[in-house]
């Protein structure tokens, strides 16, 4: 009797070890980043202070997707060469290798991709070139993957909005939509993320709502609930302006890293967002 026990309880274990083991392989990890692009008028926070560091908060994470924004040609160098068997998709916002990325960089050991692109924000979205009203050309990174193991598609968008033109925001919404509607892609996994520069109540944010689901809408929690902090170290972060939408997958978890650097100082003047889902 107490030998079948033994090997009841044995049993038990294992079932839960193989079922934890199958739970955590069904869980994606994707970051939002707005690293800060590389700028000596930064000073103390400039980027060869804060690129080791913002490497450890990546690998901490465990990301198997990551959207960068302001990543000049430099940084995408150098975040490419930290992370062995992934590879990074985009170009820059200038055209080619020139300007500030809004990249993806993607696990290959889970993720195989179909098709990649980068388009702008504009009228004219197939040649570098800046929309409406705003200051900057502004770009979007997409990538359609294939999710090794199984016969699932998943679709990745990451983007960096203008900062200035207001029209231009919520043309920039309706243009990764349209992206997604054109190609057919609500019948699949989506997830679009990057830094909107609006507030949850202003209209580019109300339009990206009306198709597809807020992490933080299914994940709230109290203040701060914010994402831009300015480097300021004791900023209120009440300033939600990053953001991680999605359709058709299961939400597991969502967070902002609130992770400094050795130095006490932030690793950006934006923080990274995180969802975790299953498909």
């Amino acid at each position: 009797y107490k030998m079948k026990k033994l090997n009841f309880i044995f049993f038990l274990l294992l079932f839960a070890i193989l079922k934890s083991c199958s739970n955590y392989n069904d869980i994606y990890n994707v970051m939002s980043f707005n690293i800060r692009l590389d700028t000596p008028s930064d000073g103390i926070n400039n980027w060869e202070n804060r690129k080791e560091g913002i490497i450890s908060i990546i690998k901490n994470q465990k990301i198997d997707i990551l959207g960068v924004q302001e990543a000049l040609p430099n940084q995408i160098d150098y975040l490419a060469k930290q992370f062995d068997g992934y590879s990074l998709i985009g170009q820059g916002r200038d055209g080619g290798n020139n300007g500030e990325y809004s990249a993806i960089l993607y696990n290959e050991t889970r993720l195989m991709l179909n098709e990649s692109g980068t388009f702008w924000l504009s009228e004219t979205p197939n040649i570098p070139s800046i929309g409406w009203d705003a200051a900057l050309n502004r770009i979007v990174t997409f990538g359609e993957f294939k999710v090794l193991n199984s016969n699932k598609k998943l679709v990745v968008y990451n983007s960096h909005f203008d900062h200035i033109g207001e029209t231009a925001r919520e043309k920039s919404a309706d243009i990764i939509l349209n992206h997604i509607e054109k190609n057919n892609y609500y019948n699949s996994a989506v997830v679009v993320m990057g830094d909107f520069n609006a507030k949850p109540y202003e209209s580019p944010i109300k339009i990206l709502s009306e198709s597809l689901d807020d992490s933080f809408i299914v994940f709230p929690f109290e203040k701060p609930f914010g994402t831009f902090n300015g480097f300021e170290i004791n900023s209120k972060l009440d300033h939600r302006i990053d953001y991680i939408f999605s359709k058709n997958i299961k939400l597991t978890d969502y967070i902002h890293v609130y992770d400094k650097l050795l130095n006490g100082l932030w690793p950006s003047d934006h923080l990274p967002i995180v969802i975790s889902f299953s498909l």
